[in-house]
This record gives C-alpha cells, sequence and structure tokens, in this order.
C-alpha cells in the first residue's frame, strides 16, 4: 500500500461514516484538497443515517466536506454516491442529480486499461448467515464470505473485477481471473483507492 500522489483518473472513497465521533472527515477533506482528478465515486457509508438518528455527532467539518464535494462537482468533476446499509435512506433517490452528484447503487466504471469493474458498496453481500457469523466475532470469516460473494457475482456478470467497500478492510485480491477490491474506510484505516493516470489502481493510506 502506498502514500498518495496528486493527479488521479479516479478516486474511490468508501465508509467515512459522517455523523459518528469516530469519523475521520477532516483527514478526507485534506485529502482532496491535495488532489487532482477526473472522477470521484462515493462507495457508501459516507454519511451515517444510523447515528444521525440518534443524533451522535455533527461537526464544522463535516459541513465543511459536504461543500467541498459540492464545489468540486461545480467545477466540471464527475461524483457518483453509492448507497451503502448506513446511508440507505439515500435510496430512493438513486438515479437523480443534486448539484452535480449522481445517486446511485451500482455502477461499472472501466479503467484506461480497458478493465471494467463494478463498483457498489458491498453490503448487498451481507446475508442473515455472515450476520450471524459477524455477531460470534468471526470478523476474518465474515469479510471472507463477504468477499466470496462479490468474486461469484462480478464473474456471473462477466467483469474484470468489483468494488466495494463496507468491511473496513482495504485489500486487493485476484482470483478466478476476477480483481476483488476493497477501498477500506476513513474510521481507522484512512485509505481508499485511486486509479493513476496510467490506469493502474492501487491502495493508498493517508501519512
Amino acid at each position: 500500500m502506498k502514500h498518495y500522489r496528486k493527479k488521479h483518473r479516479a478516486i474511490f472513497l468508501s465508509d467515512i461514516h459522517i455523523g459518528t465521533k469516530r469519523s475521520k472527515v477532516e483527514c478526507v477533506l485534506d485529502f482532496l484538497k491535495n488532489q487532482q482528478f477526473e472522477q470521484l465515486y462515493l462507495v457508501g457509508d459516507i454519511i451515517d443515517g444510523v447515528a444521525m438518528k440518534r443524533k451522535e455527532f455533527w461537526s464544522n467539518k463535516a459541513s465543511d466536506f459536504l461543500k467541498e464535494l459540492l464545489n468540486i462537482a461545480a467545477s466540471g468533476t464527475k461524483i457518483t454516491y453509492l448507497t451503502g446499509n448506513h446511508d440507505s435512506f439515500l435510496e430512493g433517490f438513486c438515479g437523480n442529480n443534486f448539484g452535480g452528484i449522481t445517486l446511485a447503487d451500482e455502477v461499472l466504471h472501466t479503467t484506461k486499461e480497458n478493465k471494467t469493474y463494478t463498483v457498489l458498496h458491498g453490503h448487498q453481500f451481507h446475508s442473515k448467515l455472515l450476520h450471524l457469523i459477524l455477531l460470534c466475532k468471526k470478523v476474518d470469516r465474515f469479510r471472507l464470505g463477504i468477499e466470496n460473494k462479490a468474486i461469484a457475482y462480478a464473474e456471473k456478470k462477466g467483469l474484470d473485477g468489483i468494488i466495494c467497500g463496507h468491511t473496513h478492510d482495504p485489500k486487493i485480491r485476484k482470483q478466478n481471473n476476477i480483481t476483488y477490491i476493497n477501498t477500506g474506510d476513513w474510521v481507522e484505516n484512512l485509505t481508499c483507492l485511486v486509479e493513476n493516470l496510467d490506469g493502474k489502481l492501487e491502495l493508498v493510506k493517508l501519512n
């Protein structure tokens, strides 16, 4: 995992969980302000609707982040917001565009190397059985189950790979000619995925 560069074709961020005290939204804000990119994917659980219902926490930095997104969109950068399980309150708005930000539940991304990935949050693979495994605190087994389901999904669709969030486990894994990528999170790992100008995908970590 490398430290971030300055210019990218695309950036993929997930699991910021704005609205919780654990969110490192100020780090995301700092990161974005130091990048140049053509496309931004927000891969779910950006805003934590569950925490907001509890009125857990909202900071000025959280408001600044949302304003920055609107500024980025106004500059002509394409922004796609994929809904997750913690921001599922936005699902009913999928297909709509707000201030230059398009809401969706799943999209395709084609790299400069002409590799096609489906992009979605990943909670779609979170079955009742896997939830029971998670409740038993078998986190590694839970994550592996999500990964295997995601890989099978991409393989069935005839894609080169799948880009997810959800498990807070930054990873690039290849199996059966399918590339599974988890972008990580901005609660503990402070990681994201970038597509560099040459089309290469890599995980990056904030210093």
